[in-house]
């Protein structure tokens, strides 16, 4: 489950772009690239919280995904839940084990490369109707 949910929250990071195609919600297009720099700046806590660890204790500090689930859903949350595919579980259990900084940092290159990619898609519909509007006109 934890693997799959990784991938909703990546595929939604990247999909909010395209909420600037739309003129009521053209404004986040301003919220975008901050979000993708907040998540910037939790990689690299995450990446200090883990070099203060190896200076202190010996060992490296920073939180795995797992922690970070249990510590905001609990113990035993349903985002920790086994598939019936055994594949899947040990791709879960790999991803699970990882650092929550390359979490962050791929919801940070996924949120502004979103941003990027509608923008320019917002900017060709924008020319379009430029284009349009001048053919109406002669």
């Amino acid at each position: 489950m934890s693997l799959l949910f990784a991938l909703l929250l990546l595929a939604l990071a990247w999909g909010l772009g395209a909420l600037q195609l739309w003129p009521r919600t053209r404004w986040m297009g301003a919220v975008l690239p901050w979000l993708g720099g907040a998540l910037a700046l939790a990689f690299f806590a995450c990446l200090g919280l883990g070099v203060v660890g190896l200076v202190r204790g010996g060992g490296w500090g920073s939180p795995s995904v797992a922690q970070a689930v249990h510590g905001l859903l609990g113990e035993g949350s349903w985002l920790m839940r086994r598939s019936e595919w055994a594949g899947l579980n040990r791709a879960a259990n790999v991803y699970l084990n990882l650092d929550l900084a390359w979490t962050l940092l791929a919801l940070c290159f996924a949120s502004l490369h979103g941003f990027a990619f509608w923008a320019s898609v917002a900017e060709q519909q924008r020319q379009a109707r430029v284009r349009a509007a001048r053919a109406q006109t002669r």
